[in-house]
């Protein structure tokens, strides 16, 4: 199976009509497009539940709702990647469409900016758009399971300033060993975030494999590596008296004793985007080329 998976023109609404509303925190400036947006989703006969973490909207007739007791047909987000990352850790169903309007930096994983997103709203409640669907990695240790990740698992060193050494195996055989900061196993939609600042290769939707990405080994002494998205990868903390942190999606961090192994792998779990069209090298281009060469 790709990793990513388009489905076209797919039934958005369900017979209970009600969708999401999240925001970055603390951005006052997204509150009229947030007011447009739940005005215009009103007049469709739409029920809107709001996170009341994100903005408050007391004249307006919403449902204050936390995002994870959101239970909707899909969520949309305005601000950038690291508020889908977020909304996407405290969903209680992780597979909810989300729509992304896009009010940060970069914003790699959004799909439209704010001048056109009633109208863009518009084309999603008619159908007239596509579900992206990408997959998530899985990881743990031992029977400790961790969150799943969109973008990437990093694990790292708990003290600060301090190299990890970390044995490497894929599905039961060691394929490295060497010294880091720390190391990350990355899908092909993270493969544009932190693992591609690391060094790491992109690697398109249509790759059924993950990226292995050591950051910062001295001496080259860990590669990064392209598996199969079939393979179970391991890091193992070998060095005495020296704990990480496996850290997903940037969100959440979980403790890791010396001698531990961190276990990683595809997950049943998937995260799906609404977007309008299939755009990944459109926003390849516009979003991470240099706009000055």
């Amino acid at each position: 199976m790709c990793l990513s998976v388009i489905v076209q023109n797919p039934q958005i609404l369900s017979e209970k009509r009600a969708v999401g509303l999240v925001c970055k925190p603390g951005r006052t400036e997204v509150t009229p497009l947030a007011q447009r947006i739940v005005e215009f989703l009103l007049s469709k006969g739409i029920e809107i539940q709001v996170d009341p973490g994100s903005l408050s909207l007391p004249d307006m007739t919403v449902k204050p709702t936390p995002i994870e007791e959101i239970d909707a047909d899909f969520v949309i987000t305005i601000g950038g990647d690291g508020t889908i990352l977020y909304t996407l850790s405290q969903l209680k169903d992780r597979e909810t469409p989300l729509f992304c309007i896009n009010r940060g930096t970069v914003g790699f994983l959004t799909e439209i900016g704010t001048s056109t997103a009633l109208a863009s709203l518009g084309r999603v409640l008619a159908n007239d758009c596509i579900i992206e669907t990408n997959l998530n990695i899985s990881s743990g240790v031992g029977e400790r399971v961790f969150p799943s990740a969109l973008n990437e698992v990093y694990v790292v060193s708990k003290l600060p300033g301090r190299l990890l050494t970390l044995q490497i195996l894929l599905d039961g055989v060691q394929v490295d060993y060497g010294r880091a900061d720390g190391a990350m196993l990355a899908t092909p939609c993270g493969s544009t975030a932190y693992a591609l600042a690391a060094g790491g290769s992109i690697l398109t939707p249509d790759v059924n494999g993950f990226v292995f990405v050591p950051v910062c080994p001295p001496r080259f002494e860990l590669k990064s590596m392209v598996i199969p998205d079939y393979a179970k990868l391991e890091f193992e903390l070998v060095k005495p008296g020296a704990p990480g942190l496996a850290v997903i999606d940037g969100q959440t961090r979980w403790d890791i004793e010396p001698n531990e192994r961190v276990w990683l792998k595809k997950s049943e779990k998937v995260t799906r985007f609404i977007r309008l069209y299939n755009n990944y090298y459109d926003r390849l281009n516009t979003r991470l080329v240099p706009r000055t060469l």
